[in-house]
């Protein structure tokens, strides 16, 4: 029988606990299924907000509660306990018993690996002991572990370890999401920083015995990079004695923030250049980065409640942009980072689960760790300092980092800092935070008499919930080009605050070409009658490096369109374009791979909804293929030489410049190898010393139907490198043709490598089978079945694994009728699951319709 209807939890109905924990003491007694927690707290009314004392707790078996050391008998319901306390201080005491080895959900304490492990963002606390699990509750936390293990880790100092013993003591308040404890048998990698002020901290990479001990060193630099940038950048220095990561096997997260003590999935810190991509090392770098900023911007100053996940998420999201910008080409990564938030942001934004940056509602929080909290609510915080200029943006976050530090704070906290340090108003920009959806920015020109004037009008179309939208203040940054190619106007930002804004510029000599939204300066859809031709001009001449990106990719797009929807033949204005940005060898090796680079088969899918037109996975997918091949014909007389001035000789470094060079020659080897049979790619795999060059060889053999010989010899040379092994999977899933793709996954599903109960193994396949378009979409409907089956089978072990996993069916409103019955079909075959988990039961029902967003 399933359970009664979630509760759904609303930003209007925060209030604050009704106590205060001023000091918290826990010790762990280690047992794979019998663990237990002995809890001491001091706890002291809130005057100003009485209320019952009722503490979270989930799966716990209470042994016995004490106040002031006298037996009470608390209400123990699943959902926590509540006791008649004291109106003055008191302590609070009680003994829970947990399971950990058979914590299949991987929230609170559970086993990977033989190592305890923790992950309590954001509830998880509440299934270790009986506790007010919300933000707002900040504590100093005591730890004593017990266990016959050799490491035993916690939050903050060490205290003291003896034979089957360690205490650890934070004295930074903190509330109960970042707690974390690690026991087991590990590995240091250790290392050492001294910060600005001349404080010593000792660091340390946690590993199993064995090979993970030659994959940290990547990591210590990355991590020393971050905080030598934290204290220059942003004048934040770190607070502890010593600083510890560990990697973990079974994490459903990239990584977790810990104050002290960040757990990491093994796949965001292990890298050596023999079994990690460039990407790989570029993604652990920007991970690290990340979870490093949270120290203050997180942990030191958190969130009041978790409608406020933005406000830490969004920030640290922007930090670790800035970072990974600075260690290579902020104009590449602006570009990645545009093509991220189009392609799966914009999407979210347009369907079921659309939901503002803040959330009003939700029923469960695990839901809201989405692309819109973390990657837009990034845009707003570049929009922001954007509007009011680096200097006025430094002062507003020290004034940040000096008024609320020790606090769980929100978005109107936020903004007031900058209210007051720069005197703007700033309630409109708020909307920002408030209204769900991609604002669509139309554009229209007119030049006379030396006068050109451009006017934007603004909407953004209902969304769940939300039918009217407010207009927004949107920071257009715009340049003008004559058409010589010079650039008559540089780079202004005009701020748009109305529903229609015409801006006008004087004294030109002609009528202009505009070069709009430059550096993406805002998270819009930009619509604009725009000829090939121009797009072309801008391709070649637009001095923002964006726009010339984003012109290129825009006539990729009408030509791709246009090849889906009339059978065009590919346009040679595109053609001759993409054969000048690959001849000027003046430009960054990886703008160049960029700009050969086509938009996904599912971007093509939404253009054409968007378009009013019933996309065809199976149509797009051969209309891609017949466009490389075009590409590649096109392009054959400079291929090779190109490609073979990519070469790098000496030993791989993962470097910004020598993964751009890496990036370009490979996106030159895909080409060529639609021509050459594969050749110059299996002569690149044998040759190999490095995974970025070895999987990308692999890679171009299977997408045409080669490799077999290859992928045999890959998987028996890295068969006990779990990590390796993930690729190996998601490689064989997306290079099948099509109509082999379900039964190419289905296939390694019967693997014994296979485990679904390791979250990097089931996206691995599972994931890559939703990626692959035409895969998924194939018109029998067999992807969509096999996925929802395994769905339903993972629910029961993993609820937060399977409903992000749910995402894949978001755009089904998208397709033709029989694709949307065979997907509702399964959506509501899910819903049907008995005793379906609240997670998966929330996104379903968003997808259907059935739940308020």
């Amino acid at each position: 029988m399933k359970d009664a209807a979630p509760q759904t939890i609303y930003l209007k109905d925060y209030r604050p606990f009704g106590y205060h924990i001023d000091d918290v003491h826990l010790t762990f007694r280690l047992s794979p299924e019998a663990t237990r927690v002995v809890a001491r707290m001091s706890v002291r009314p809130n005057a100003a907000y009485p209320g019952a004392f009722f503490l979270h707790g989930q799966d716990l078996k209470l042994i016995w509660a004490k106040i002031d050391g006298a037996e009470v008998t608390p209400d123990v319901t699943d959902a926590g306990l509540t006791c008649d306390v004291p109106d003055a201080p008191f302590v609070w005491e009680a003994e829970v018993e947990i399971s950990p080895a058979t914590n299949t959900a991987l929230e609170g304490l559970y086993m990977s690996n033989g190592m305890y492990c923790t992950q309590c963002e954001a509830e998880g606390f509440r299934k270790i002991t009986f506790y007010p699990d919300r933000p707002d509750v900040m504590s100093v936390f005591t730890v004593r572990i017990e266990g016959d293990l050799p490491v035993l880790l916690s939050n903050g100092n060490p205290m003291g370890q003896g034979d089957g013993w360690a205490e650890w003591h934070d004295p930074w308040p903190k509330p109960a999401y970042l707690f974390a404890l690690v026991g087991g048998d590990l590995v240091a990698h250790p290392g050492q920083f001294t910060t600005m002020s001349g404080k010593d901290v000792d660091l340390n990479i946690y590993v199993r015995p064995g090979p993970d001990e030659d994959k940290c060193a990547f990591g210590m630099e990355a991590l020393k990079r971050s905080m030598t940038w934290d204290e220059e950048v942003y004048g934040r220095e770190y607070d502890l004695d010593i600083f510890n990561i560990v990697a973990v096997d079974d994490f459903n997260m990239g990584a977790m923030e810990n104050k002290g003590l960040n757990i990491f999935n093994s796949s965001c810190v292990l890298a050596s250049p023999e079994t990690s991509t460039d990407a790989n090392f570029e993604r652990i770098d920007a991970i690290i980065a990340h979870e490093y900023f949270h120290n203050w911007t997180g942990n030191r100053i958190t969130c009041r409640d978790w409608f406020q996940l933005c406000l830490k998420e969004g920030l640290t999201v922007f930090r670790d942009q800035q970072y990974t910008g600075d260690q290579g080409s902020h104009a590449v990564k602006r570009i990645e980072d545009a093509i991220v938030l189009r392609s799966h942001q914009f999407r979210e934004d347009n369907g079921p689960l659309a939901h503002p940056v803040r959330p009003e509602s939700f029923i469960e929080i695990n839901n809201f760790y989405t692309i819109t909290v973390y990657e837009k609510g990034a845009e707003l915080i570049g929009m922001l300092k954007r509007l009011v200029g680096d200097a006025a943006y430094y002062k507003a976050l020290d004034l940040y980092f000096t008024r609320h530090d020790g606090q769980a704070a929100t978005i109107e906290d936020w903004l007031k800092v900058f209210e007051d340090s720069t005197g703007r108003d700033l309630t409109q920009f708020k909307r920002w935070y408030e209204q769900a959806g991609t604002p669509r920015l139309a554009v229209t020109e007119d030049f006379k008499d030396g006068t050109y004037a451009l006017t934007f009008t603004q909407t953004t179309p209902p969304t769940p919930g939300q039918d009217t939208k407010a207009p927004q203040v949107i920071p257009v940054a715009v340049g003008l080009m004559s058409d010589d190619g010079t650039e008559v106007l540089p780079t202004q930002v005009l701020e748009m605050t109305k529903a229609e804004q015409t801006f006008t510029f004087d004294g030109l000599a002609a009528k202009p070409v505009p070069s709009i939204l430059r550096d993406f300066s805002a998270p819009v859809i930009l619509q604009r009658d725009q000829t090939n031709a121009e797009r072309a001009f801008l391709m070649a001449h637009d001095t923002d490096p964006f726009n010339r990106w984003d012109a290129g990719n825009a006539l990729a797009r009408d030509v791709y369109r246009r090849m889906v929807t009339e059978d065009a033949a590919p346009d040679a204005a595109y053609l001759d374009g993409i054969a000048a940005i690959l001849r000027d060898d003046s430009l960054d090796p990886a703008f160049r791979a960029l700009v050969l680079s086509l938009p996904s088969e599912d971007d093509m899918a939404q253009d054409l909804a968007d378009a009013d037109h019933i996309p065809d996975p199976t149509a797009i997918h051969h209309a891609g293929e017949a466009l490389r091949v075009a590409m590649a014909q096109h392009l054959q007389d400079i291929l090779p030489r190109v490609r073979a001035d990519m070469a790098i000789n000496g030993p791989y470094s993962p470097d910004a410049k020598s993964a751009g060079k890496r990036s370009l020659g490979n996106a030159c080897l895909a080409l060529l190898s639609r021509l050459d049979g594969g050749a110059a790619a299996a002569a690149q795999y044998k040759a190999a010393d490095n995974m970025t060059m070895q999987i990308a060889a692999l890679a171009c053999l299977l997408k045409i139907g080669k490799g077999a010989d290859e992928s045999a010899a890959f998987r028996a040379q890295w068969r006990e490198d779990r990590l390796v092994m993930d690729k190996w999977f998601g490689l064989t899933v997306s290079s099948a043709a099509p109509q082999d793709a379900a039964a190419t996954a289905d296939r390694l599903t019967a693997e014994p490598d296979f485990d679904m109960k390791n979250p990097n193994r089931f996206r691995a396949v599972f994931g890559a089978l939703a990626g692959h378009a035409a895969g998924f979409h194939d018109p029998s409907g067999v992807s969509y079945r096999m996925l929802g089956d395994w769905l339903a089978r993972l629910d029961a072990i993993n609820p937060q694994t399977t409903a992000r996993m749910t995402t894949a069916f978001a755009t089904w409103k998208r397709y033709d009728s029989n694709r949307q019955a065979m997907i509702r079909t399964v959506l509501k075959g899910l819903e049907a699951t008995p005793n379906l988990s609240r997670d998966t039961g929330e996104m379903v029902g968003r997808m259907l319709g059935d739940t308020p967003s």
